[in-house]
This record gives structure tokens, C-alpha cells and sequence, in this order.
């Protein structure tokens, strides 16, 4: 048995149709508007009418492939976006780690010294002994700690103040933007405040090695 496909003009509604309803006028099985089959040869002329309905597709499930990944992440186009965006939380965490490294390996606060009593019976002070040159190489120890914390706060501060700008530069204050010019002002602020606390401690420091005979100015080696 021969069969033909029909298109109703109405509604696009696939029509399969024999050669018994070639020429012949019928409602349209969806839209109900009369449609004329058209004339075809001569056949087996057998009453077949059949609609024809889209069979939808399985949905494939996704299944992970690591090679997929690869070329998911070689294609993504938004890494120097993301790169900023998470710029000041390096920034922010690379701050706090030193903070803390400089915390675990502060050098013990030096001991008070001991003033020798004078003895019986001597009118004239006695004159101060000097102290161990065990106590004065800690206090520069301990200097130089503070030092080298007061360089790395700085440079933190520096890299914060330089991804603002991009930052800025980049949304222009726009609402998109808004997020992440907070998230770089929260962390110049907080690099700021480490810096602050850095340059207090290197100062008591500095002023406890003053007072033991300290003979180096470590304030010329401040950035």
C-alpha cells in the first residue's frame, strides 16, 4: 500500500495519507479547517488515514568526561574577569598568612634588667652594669622581625591600592561592577590596618633595642 505525506496549510500539521484519499476533501484532524488531499497515481485504493505526531527525543543524560572539562575550561572566555574578582582575596589571605607567620616566630619580649643594689654605707651611685650582648642581639632579632613585616604589609598594601584601580577602571562604577569595587576597597582597608599595626610594633621594638646601646637606625630600612 502505498502512502503520502500532506502538510495541512492551516496549522503545519503532518497529514500520512493512501491512495483511497488522493483528491479527496477532509477536516483537518487538528485545526479542523477543510484541506484537499492532492491526486496521486492510480494504486490500491484502501480507506487509510493516519496522523503523523513528532516522537520526542530521549533526554540524554550528562555524563561527566574529563576530556569535556579540559576543553570547557580552555574555552572560558570570563578568566581575566575572575582572575580580578578574586584577586583582593589573594591579596586579603596572602596579608593574613604573613600576619600570622609573624606572630609564631616573634622572638620572646627581652627580660627587664636588673639594677645591681648599692651597697651599704656608699654615698656615690653606683654606675649602671652593662647589659649581656645576649640581650641586645635579641632585641635586634626582634627588630628585624618587625622589620621584615612592616616590608610585607606594605607591598600587601601596594598590590590592594593597584587592583582598586583596575578594578574601578574596569566597571566604572557601574551596578554590575558594584560587588567587586567593595570587595577591593574592604581589602585596601584591611591592608591598611595591618600595615598600622605592623609599623606600632616595629616601633616599640625598635625603641627597646634604642635602650639597650642599639648602635643600627633599622628606621632607615623602612619602605
Amino acid at each position: 500500500m502505498s502512502s503520502y505525506k500532506y502538510a495541512c496549510p492551516y496549522c503545519g500539521q503532518h497529514i500520512e495519507y493512501t491512495d483511497g484519499y488522493a483528491g479527496r476533501q477532509i477536516p483537518c484532524p487538528m485545526c479542523q479547517h477543510p484541506i484537499m488531499f492532492p491526486a496521486v497515481p492510480a494504486g490500491l485504493k484502501r480507506s487509510s488515514l493516519r496522523l503523523v505526531r513528532d516522537i520526542p527525543k530521549p533526554v540524554q543524560q550528562f555524563q561527566f568526561s574529563f576530556p569535556g572539562l579540559l576543553l570547557f575550561l580552555r574555552e572560558f572566555k570570563h578568566w581575566k574577569v575572575l582572575g580580578t574578582c578574586l584577586l583582593p582575596f589573594a591579596i586579603l589571605a596572602g596579608a593574613l598568612i604573613a600576619a600570622s607567620w609573624f606572630r609564631q616566630n616573634e622572638p620572646p619580649p627581652a627580660p627587664a634588667p636588673v639594677a645591681a643594689p648599692a651597697p651599704a654605707g656608699a654615698d656615690a651611685p653606683v654606675a649602671p652594669q652593662p647589659l649581656p650582648a645576649a640581650d641586645l642581639t635579641q632585641a635586634g632579632q626582634q627588630v628585624q622581625a618587625r622589620l621584615t613585616a612592616v616590608k610585607q604589609a606594605s607591598a600587601a598594601l601596594q598590590a590592594a591600592q593597584k587592583n582598586k584601580t583596575a578594578v574601578h577602571q574596569q566597571y566604572k562604577s557601574s551596578a554590575a561592577g558594584e560587588p567587586y569595587e567593595k570587595s577591593a576597597d574592604a581589602a585596601v582597608k584591611s591592608a591598611q590596618k595591618l600595615l598600622t599595626a605592623a609599623k606600632t610594633a616595629f616601633a616599640t621594638a625598635f625603641t627597646n633595642y634604642q635602650s639597650l646601646g642599639g648602635p643600627i637606625d633599622y628606621r632607615r630600612q623602612l619602605p
